[in-house]
């Protein structure tokens, strides 16, 4: 009896393994693809975007109409003082997201606007200050400078007074950031006229005393030598006492001189002309050196230039005024 042969075929139990893994793989693939094109697009919105609009400088009442149209909404985030929009309570400045981006739909956007009443500062002290200082002071507070008015007073730039709304505002007062605040600033020269004094003849020294007692500035000293007055007497003044020349014959300031008397104002410049040293005279052959080698120089007292010239424009600033 012939006996039976059983044949095993052994699989290759690797491959196998490989065969049922790429069929997981394929699967999980295709569930993956369904998910992302069918399923999670019905419930995120996927690629229904809208672009972010420009919200700054519109009125906050505006937005909920204009962002509704738009499917987005919005939230006030928090409000600053802003000196461009202080006239116009609730408008946009900031924003978040910005303008231009991408965003899903029924997005909110958060903004920052201007509060509906300014933030309140003290009014600082600004009278008998110096305008630049002045100025500053108030650009530190958010306040704004306001209407300038020059009027006589000795102190050339220094505010005299400040006003609010009108009226003259004291310091420490609460105003809203932003406010306008008008100055009164002294123009240099006082506002009372008096008749000019008479320095000619008069030492250099008293005559410079004189100006103090009137308000009055020392300008250019211009020394004198071919004059036969006492050393340091001033023998001309500019302005003069008098206008126009006087006429033969007739003594200065007397009755019969009929010319009329200069009036100046307190901060004016007085130029003067006073007797100087002649110059040294020549050092004869073995002549010992001047003990006093400063005998013969002059301390001239001449202001900058630029002084006279500040107030020589104020000058003509006021003339053209009257």
């Amino acid at each position: 009896m012939a006996s039976k042969k059983t044949i095993f075929f052994k699989s290759n139990s690797f491959l196998d393994v490989l065969v049922h893994l790429g069929i997981v793989l394929a699967l999980l693939t295709f569930l993956v693809m369904v998910l992302f094109s069918t399923i999670l697009p019905s419930t995120t919105n996927h690629g229904e975007t809208v672009t972010v609009p420009d919200l700054t400088g519109r009125k906050v009442e505006e937005l909920k109409r204009f962002l509704e149209s738009r499917d987005l909404s919005f939230e006030v985030k928090d409000s600053t003082f802003s000196r461009r929009h202080r006239d116009r309570p609730g408008t946009v400045l900031l924003q978040s997201p910005e303008p231009g981006v991408k965003v899903k739909r029924h997005r909110k956007i958060y903004i920052t606007i201007t509060p509906k009443n300014a933030p309140r500062v003290k009014m600082p002290k600004l009278v008998d200050v110096p305008f630049d200082m002045a100025e500053n002071m108030l650009k530190n507070l958010d306040l704004d400078l306001g209407k300038i008015t020059y009027k006589p007073f000795i102190g050339e730039n220094v505010i005299m007074e400040q006003h609010y709304l009108g009226k003259k505002i004291q310091p420490n007062t609460y105003i809203p950031k932003g406010s306008k605040i008008d100055l009164i600033v002294g123009d240099g020269l006082g506002e009372k006229e008096f008749k000019m004094p008479d320095l000619v003849m008069m030492p250099l020294d008293e005559a410079e005393q004189l100006l103090k007692g009137y308000d009055l500035l020392l300008g250019n000293i211009t020394y004198v030598y071919n004059s036969d007055k006492e050393l340091g007497t001033v023998v001309r003044q500019n302005p003069p006492v008098f206008i126009g020349k006087k006429k033969d014959g007739i003594k200065k300031g007397s009755s019969l001189d009929a010319r009329k008397r200069t009036t100046v104002h307190a901060g004016e410049l007085v130029d003067l002309w006073v007797v100087g040293n002649p110059a040294p005279k020549a050092k004869k052959e073995g002549e010992k050196d001047e003990e006093d080698p400063l005998k013969y120089l002059d301390t001239i007292n001449i202001r900058k230039a630029d002084e006279i010239k500040n107030y020589k424009k104020r000058k003509l600033k006021k003339d053209s005024i009257k």
